[in-house]
């Protein structure tokens, strides 16, 4: 596929950036827009190539033919510096078939890879740290919704896919798994005999319990004690009177 915009943007983007953005490129070619009103408001939604054709989520765009600006209410360009499917789909449709210099960043240019890029006020730009995997995300989606649609033709095909995915997720599964779980092993050393002091200190005395039936007869000796005392002190009581 060659039009203006891609053939600017495959100059000016490092390779895998181009990928990206021809990626968005694509999903434009898909989407269906309804205008509003304003000027040059739109919703845009970008088809899925499911088994039954349907419509990701609406998204507001408004384009802008003086300014060559298409901002859409999605934030994909905010969030990695790639204009989205749904900007894409209204420059097109404002007559816009090229690039801005602001849409086009210099920290994805082909000129930025040996050098410091740095912002309008002058503070170095640090990359984000997911853009790889953003990027490899809209690499494989974009094969996965090719594939699904050469496979729905045949119901042998579309089994075949769903034979080799369930397959493959099972190998992904298994791998992340291993990452994840995967720990530096800890050598503990054998045979250590601990400090004497230690060992001392860990000598406690036993602690003497008594039994039930010990606590039993200590009850039944001091009873026994009792009575004998309180029948010596009523004797001796007697005895008194006796003599009085």
């Amino acid at each position: 596929m060659r039009t203006p915009t891609l053939i600017q943007a495959s100059k000016l983007y490092t390779t895998i950036i181009f990928e990206a953005f021809q990626g968005e490129y694509e999903r434009s070619m898909v989407a269906c827009t309804t205008a509003l009103d304003g000027n040059n408001c739109y919703l845009v939604a970008i088809g899925s190539l499911e088994e039954n054709f349907t419509f990701e989520k609406e998204y507001k765009i408004f384009g802008d033919p003086l300014e060559q600006t298409s901002t859409c209410s999605c934030g994909l360009f905010s969030r990695t510096g790639i204009l989205c499917g749904h900007a894409l789909k209204v420059l097109d449709m404002v007559n816009i078939k090229s690039l801005s210099s602001q849409y086009i960043l210099k920290r994805w240019t082909r000129g930025a890879r040996s050098e410091t890029v740095q912002d309008n006020h002058g503070r170095n730009i640090i990359e984000n740290p997911r853009i790889n995997e953003m990027l490899r995300y809209k690499d494989m989606t974009r094969k996965f919704l090719n594939l699904a649609l050469r496979a729905a033709s045949r119901p042998e095909f579309t089994l075949l896919v769903n034979n080799t995915l369930d397959s493959l997720s099972k190998q992904v599964e298994e791998e992340i798994n291993a990452c994840t779980t995967r720990t530096v092993p800890v050598t503990t050393p054998i045979n250590v005999t601990p400090p004497n002091d230690l060992v001392s200190t860990a000598c406690l005395k036993k602690k003497d319990v008594q039994t039930k039936s010990s606590k039993r007869m200590l009850m039944v000796v001091f009873f026994g004690r009792f009575m004998f005392s309180g029948a010596q002190v009523q004797n001796e009581k007697k005895t008194r009177i006796m003599h009085r």
